[in-house]
């Protein structure tokens, strides 16, 4: 067992990670206490304090931001506390913008409801309904099986020596990665199947944890199968014995699910000796969802990005080639792999190929996970959940999660691919589009944008740690005090500084969504620059 996994079995024993733990813990495993202190200090998830007996955690960013969520409602909840017992923080985003304000007891997450109703739960967590007791969900397309009795045929078919050339046929396809990078999927696989070293490693990428994002936790909750299957066939095809699932603590519901579906999965045998997947839950931050900063995290080091070259394929876990997908991306294997390349060429609209989930949050009516053509246009998609809320003007939209640049309304027929929304000065990013209603105020959004890279930056570099310092204060002196276009120079020279010497995306990006603000919407910037 990891030293991380160790943390977070303690946690779960105790309560909290007190002195006499930690000390006992580098006692039995030969490791300095400074080291596990440094790694107890770094993750949010760990707590040195005795627990309260409820937890509640308020989402600041993003959708639950527009929806009253954040301080107001944080403060709103202690108001009702009449408890010791009981503790309230302000988190970032939970996984749950459809459900906005998101909150969640113990990492429960809750079903929305009003303060009174929270504050009950709290004072007594047994009654916290379930959230997650099975596998149903809508009829996905995506899906490779029509009925339960076929799953696992895929795999089953490589492994009786029916299916050749797996590789060839994802990169027949066009599949490209879906959490945020978009590298041809095949090609990847190909590549760490070349190297020579005989250990590998299979990881899936669960920790999404950008705000707007949740697609990856429907899929979990409702195929986990479908991940599982993927990453078998991926390591039959690298040569992997070992696979892990990467999970964000927040989806204690999903992780449930996947545990249920692990244990299926052996009892058919699809996983053996030969391979065997685990469940690795982070212990918080959202910088774990770079691929690097998650490889340091389990191997028991502070979560940090490393610099590349080397990439992952070539060096990866503990020094081995280490194939790295998300979950979307592997879902889609079985399906392309069972209906073929050419089927899945066939689903796009527009000039684009395959299907893509996309999370829908901020102003529309029915917020959630829909499953599109590629190249579907961005109004269709919101007319599908719905329309704006309440018959509102749209104003403006995110395309790509919190990372992409705003876009205004005019741009809404822009069709929702890789190449089409970077043409037209965003990115698919996470695959989850946030929609922004008329009336709403895009430059106070946008900081709180830049206030969640902020928050969630390691610190590793100056350049990130610093900027985005910098940067959200002068925003919120702004939006406090009014400000001048000397500032927004500023901004701009500062953003450009982060992009070119940051170590990875975060910093790169942590200004980007305010910048599209002042150069698309330069009526809202007027509202506080003068």
């Amino acid at each position: 067992m990891s030293l991380i996994a160790a943390l977070n079995d303690l946690q779960t024993e105790h309560g909290h990670l007190s002195e006499s733990t930690l000390r006992e813990l580098s006692a039995q495993r030969s490791v300095p206490l400074h080291a596990i202190q440094a790694l107890v200090s770094f993750y949010p998830h760990f707590r040195t304090q005795p627990p309260p007996s409820a937890h509640v955690a308020v989402c600041r960013d993003m959708a639950c931001h527009l929806a009253g969520g954040g301080d107001a409602l944080c403060e709103k909840l202690r108001s009702l506390a009449l408890t010791d017992n009981v503790e309230v923080d302000t988190v970032s985003c939970l996984g749950r913008c459809e459900k906005a304000p998101a909150v969640a007891i113990n990492d429960m997450p809750l079903e929305p409801c009003d303060p009174g109703r929270i504050m009950q739960m709290a004072r007594d967590p047994q009654c916290i309904p379930a959230v997650l007791t099975d596998a149903s969900g809508p009829d996905w397309p995506y899906d490779a099986y029509d009925n339960v009795s076929e799953r696992y045929r895929v795999l089953q078919r490589l492994r009786a020596g029916e299916l050749l050339n797996v590789t060839g046929a994802l990169q027949d396809s066009g599949l490209r990665g879906m959490g945020g990078a978009a590298f041809p999927t095949g090609r990847k696989w190909d590549l760490v199947a070349r190297q020579s070293d005989p250990t590998k490693y299979v990881i899936c990428n669960a920790d999404e944890s950008e705000p707007g994002t949740f697609k990856d936790r429907a899929i979990l909750a409702e195929r986990p199968h479908l991940v599982l299957e993927a990453m078998a066939i991926a390591a039959n095809v690298i040569g992997a014995r070992t696979g892990y699932v990467f999970i964000r603590h927040e989806y204690e519901p999903e992780r449930q699910r996947l545990a249920a579906e692990l244990n299926n999965a052996r009892s058919r045998g699809v996983l053996t000796d030969a391979f065997d997947i685990e469940i690795f839950t982070s212990p918080g931050g959202y910088i774990l969802g770079e691929e690097t900063a998650l490889l340091e995290c389990m191997e028991d080091k502070r979560g940090e990005p490393r610099n590349k070259p080397p990439y992952p394929g070539e060096v990866g876990l503990h020094g081995k080639p280490t194939l790295i997908n998300n979950v979307e991306t592997f879902a889609a294997v079985p399906a392309i792999l069972n209906r073929g390349p050419s089927w899945w060429k066939s689903i796009g609209v527009n000039g684009c190929t395959g299907f893509k989930f996309i999370s829908v949050s901020g102003h529309v009516n029915q917020p959630g996970v829909y499953q599109i053509p590629m190249g579907t246009t961005v109004r269709d998609l919101i007319d599908l959940a719905g329309g704006v809320l309440n018959g509102a003007e749209l104003k403006a939209f995110a395309p790509g999660g919190a990372s992409s640049n705003f876009l205004p309304a005019d741009y809404a027929d822009t069709p929702i691919d890789f190449d089409h929304l970077a043409q037209a000065g965003s990115m698919l990013g996470s695959g989850a589009l946030f929609v922004v209603a008329e009336g709403t105020d895009l430059l106070a959004l946008a900081t709180n944008v830049s206030r969640f890279f902020r928050n969630e930056s390691c610190g590793k570099c100056v350049p990130c740690r610093v900027g985005s310092e910098k940067a959200v204060a002068m925003l919120e002196r702004i939006l406090a005090q009014g400000g001048d276009h000397t500032q927004l120079q500023l901004l701009n020279e500062l953003a450009e500084t982060m992009l070119q010497t940051s170590i990875c995306g975060l910093g790169q990006v942590a200004i980007a969504p305010v910048l599209s603000v002042i150069d698309r919407f330069p009526q809202d910037v007027a509202l506080h620059v003068h």
